[in-house]
């Protein structure tokens, strides 16, 4: 990943906005499990991945963002989930007139069919407590809630857009966007740059984006790491 706006991005929101959920060990930081499995390194080069050894209980993942990390004797490291970093450089869209779905500001209490949700689009990524990252909105229909999109990572003057979702009984009524434009303008009242991750292999969602106004700022690459059994 070049220098630039995302460099170093999940330790230095670890050092930062997201100080309060800091799991740090003696050269690495990472979230709980239990919010998101995203780690970092204080040597952004990757070069040596033993510091998550600490931090890495058997059996579980997290994703390093950037250079490719090197496996050890007890790391093992996956096949790259290979993303664009997304900025969004614009004035932020009108909300225009009001919608005849009600977009709700999800809570806690709404984890459990977040997680349902968002584990039909990108299993595993979205946890129990990831909606504590920021703030998330969502539509239900008849109780059920059917599309949702929040922030996640966040540095000083960036905030993330992420887990934009939508069942597939309820695509193509424009519900991903009516979301992402709420999410833009909270951003832009309160002087944030919104940014996203899409990953290469789904074109229609970047295309999706670039049509909104993102432009690819960067590339970056998630390397799953794990314990060796």
């Amino acid at each position: 990943m070049t220098d630039g706006p995302f460099d170093h991005l999940v330790w230095n929101a670890l050092h930062t906005m997201h100080a309060r959920f800091a799991v740090i060990g003696s050269t690495a930081v990472r979230y709980p499990a239990e919010v998101v499995p995203l780690a970092a390194l204080a040597d952004s080069t990757h070069s040596v991945p033993s510091p998550l050894e600490e931090l890495l209980a058997p059996g579980e993942r997290v994703y390093l963002i950037g250079p490719q990390p090197q496996p050890t004797r007890k790391l093992n490291v996956g096949p790259p989930l290979h993303c664009f970093q997304m900025l969004f450089p614009s004035p932020p869209p009108s909300e225009g007139k009001a919608s005849e779905v009600q977009i709700l500001r999800l809570t806690p209490e709404d984890a459990p069919a977040m997680v349902a949700l968002t584990d039909l689009a990108f299993p595993g990524f979205f946890r129990p407590r990831t909606n504590e990252m920021g703030t998330y909105y969502g539509i239900r229909i008849n109780g059920e809630l059917v599309a949702m999109a929040g922030e996640r990572l966040a540095v000083p003057g960036l905030s993330e857009i992420s887990a934009v979702c939508t069942h597939p009984a309820h695509t193509g009524k424009g519900y991903a966007r009516l979301l992402m434009n709420r999410l833009l303008n909270d951003h832009a009242s309160t002087g944030l740059k919104s940014f996203l991750h899409v990953s290469k292999a789904n074109t229609r969602a970047a295309a999706i984006y670039d049509r909104m106004g993102f432009a690819v700022a960067s590339s970056a690459s998630l390397w799953p790491i794990s314990l060796n059994s």
